[in-house]
């Protein structure tokens, strides 16, 4: 274990036994569903879950930290269920959310899958989560014969992992608005994750669900998440193959497949992906000038922005911008 590194492991079926702990190792206090932890030594995490049948367990987790944290995720394989992990990273503010927004993940695994997450020191993050018992999914979604509906009944580990669209963006921030309300937030909360799961199913049921990777080790998982976020902390800037090679203490070709294995494509293909999806979102939801997006995001000049664009989405990022001015639904 890296020196100063702090592991906590977690019972992701009983958040009370890990809130048992946390209270017991790091001193924090518990209120029935509520953990908060509030000191110069850790720094700050606020947790808080509600048990709508049972099993089905909705959530939020904040945290800033003063020393860095290894969450140790573990699993009860002997009943079926579904997570999903959804949230953004970032300072929660109107100022800076433009920032955070760079970080949004949706993460799905079953119980089966375990991983450890590694969380920086002095970095507001914050995820949603839904744990959902199998049994209980089509009492909540449409489940034909299709990739999602095959999927939730394997028995093997499985990971699945997107970046959020338009949609996702926008519950997310809605839940960032609500759950500051002590009287909305457990209705919202989990009408919002429920929505989040009819979203997956709608893209499973119209295209299949292609970033599902099956058996990787909770190791790799660590390390290309920590990878992820390294890459898209700053768009502006293309990565640097040789400084991650050196960072992560590995050849490039394992760091590319071991990369590629979980998220589906080659690092800088990802990061340009990623690039772009940032790009459409600020075209749809600010009225940032064209050539101010294009320079934030590292792109040449506004002609080779406009070009990378119309091979991504099909249309000039000026012609997006008029059909979002124009449609009133648009979130800003």
């Amino acid at each position: 274990m890296e020196d100063n590194l702090l592991e906590i492991s977690t019972d992701e079926t009983n958040p009370v036994s890990s809130y048992e702990l946390i209270k017991k190792d790091f001193g924090a206090s518990v209120d029935g569903n509520h953990l908060r932890l509030e000191n110069d030594k850790y720094g700050k995490l606020d947790m808080i879950y509600y048990e709508y049948f049972p099993k089905l367990i909705c959530g939020v987790t904040n945290l800033k930290l003063n020393v860095p944290i290894r969450i140790l995720n573990s699993t009860d394989k002997k009943e079926k269920y579904v997570s999903i992990r959804i949230g953004n990273s970032g300072d929660f503010t109107s100022e800076t959310k433009k920032k955070s927004t760079l970080m949004n993940s949706l993460y799905v695994y079953n119980s089966n899958q375990e991983f450890n997450i590694d969380y920086p020191v002095d970095q507001s993050i914050r995820w949603y989560y839904l744990r959902i018992p199998v049994h209980f999914m089509d009492k909540f979604i449409y489940l034909p014969n299709d990739a999602l509906n095959e999927l939730i009944h394997k028995d093997e580990a499985w990971f699945y992992y997107d970046s959020l669209t338009p949609d996702l963006d926008k519950i997310i921030s809605e839940l960032d608005f609500f759950i500051q309300d002590p009287v909305m937030q457990k209705g919202i909360l989990f009408s919002k994750m429920i929505e989040v799961l009819n979203i997956l199913q709608k893209r499973s049921y119209e295209n299949g669900l292609e970033n599902v990777v099956y058996g990787v080790h909770k190791n790799d998982l660590n390390l290309v998440f920590r990878l992820k976020d390294d890459i898209l902390s700053n768009l502006n800037e293309v990565p640097d193959l040789k400084v991650l090679v050196k960072k992560y203490g590995m050849s490039e070709s394992k760091l590319q497949k071991t990369f590629k294995k979980v998220y589906k494509k080659p690092i800088l293909q990802f990061f340009n992906h990623h690039r772009l999806e940032e790009a459409q979102r600020q075209v749809i939801q600010t009225e940032k000038d064209l050539s101010q997006i294009s320079f934030e995001l590292g792109f040449t000049d506004l002609t080779h922005f406009s070009k990378r664009y119309y091979s991504k989405f099909g249309e000039r990022p000026s012609v997006t911008r008029k059909k979002s001015a124009d449609n009133p639904l648009t979130f800003k």
